[in-house]
């Protein structure tokens, strides 16, 4: 397990953050230089980008830990120089990242001889202070060297300064950055709006959903309320086309649950998603009963185990109002 793994995840699965960062980025390269690097996006040919492997990196990088995350070849547009491009995600604050970074760019430089464009993107949640973004190395008085790299500090970013903006990868990202609870939904409604505005190919929907669903993953409370929201704030005729995206989400989400357990061999992967099947049935049914539920019983029908979700599900068909199910709630959960 490297660094930046974390044992812990909505599923009970270990979390590869630099995995999904870097799915992420290569995905959506061109849009993460527009979103925080403009300048050098305008200066590139788009046509000469090339993602170095790991096969010519291979003498450069010292152990799984110190593995370079995003390494990019590029011409400068309409001149024969080029430029290499680094993008580093840490996860977890560590003293010694800026002499890593250091240790690439002295790297990269000997190989390649060309000018090194390094990015460092702090996904961590905390600490919240600014982390330093130089490296200097001084000798009896004499300072030998003085290294900077561009940093981005996720966590002290607010994601209301990233919405509404028509770059992807802006929204994805959001789900790092500094959310109050209460906004929580908010986000996930700017991702809704992203796809269903954009169009975005399949490769980078299902791209996004993933890095979102593991950081900024709704209850099905949450989710409930999200979907009271579009249907009282939204046109009718838009609503049908948000409410198929979220129940992609929702169905994604499940086979994905199901499909890491199997591949870990871990069994809470399934059941999770056997858990949010039986908790979307019920409220499925209760709602076409009752109409809108309250969010108190929606959020005590969700933290309920599935052998008591299977008996609401029995018990309901004879329910009359919603004060039976909150007396069924009372007494069986």
């Amino acid at each position: 397990m490297s660094a930046n793994d974390d044992p812990s995840s909505p599923l009970g699965l270990t979390i590869n953050h630099d995995l999904l960062f870097k799915k992420l980025v290569t995905t959506l390269f061109m849009e993460f230089l527009w979103l925080f690097a403009p300048k050098l996006a305008v200066a590139i040919d788009l046509e000469s980008i090339e993602f170095l492997d790991k096969e010519l990196l291979s003498d450069l990088v010292m152990g799984d830990e110190k593995e370079a995350d995003i390494v990019v070849r590029a011409q400068i547009a309409e001149k024969p120089s080029f430029v290499i491009i680094h993008v580093e995600n840490q996860a977890k604050p560590q003293a010694e990242f800026r002499a890593r970074m250091f240790d690439y760019f002295t790297r990269f430089r000997a190989k390649f001889a060309l000018p090194i464009y390094p990015i460092a993107v702090f996904t961590f949640d905390t600490p919240h202070r600014e982390e330093p973004s130089l490296y200097e190395e001084t000798v009896f008085g004499l300072e030998v060297l003085k290294f900077r790299f561009h940093a981005i500090q996720l966590n002290r970013l607010n994601w209301r300064d990233y919405a509404g903006k028509d770059n992807p990868i802006a929204t994805a990202l959001m789900a790092k950055m500094r959310i109050p609870p209460e906004d929580r939904i908010k986000v996930r409604m700017e991702c809704l709006r992203l796809f269903v505005t954009l169009k975005l190919d399949k490769k980078k929907q299902q791209t996004i959903d993933e890095f979102m669903r593991t950081y900024l993953r709704l209850t099905t409370a949450e989710m409930q309320k999200l979907k009271r929201e579009i249907e009282t704030t939204m046109p009718a005729k838009d609503q049908p086309e948000y409410i198929t995206v979220m129940n992609e989400w929702e169905e994604l989400g499940m086979n994905r649950g199901i499909e890491q357990g199997i591949e870990q061999g871990i069994e809470q992967g399934i059941e999770q998603g056997l858990h949010d099947g039986e908790i979307r049935v019920v409220l499925r049914q209760l709602q076409e009963k009752f109409g809108a539920l309250a969010e108190s019983i929606a959020g005590r029908i969700s933290e309920l185990e599935v052998s008591k979700l299977e008996d609401l599900c029995v018990a309901l068909l004879n329910f009359q109002n919603v004060e039976e199910v909150q007396g069924w709630l009372d007494t069986n959960a």
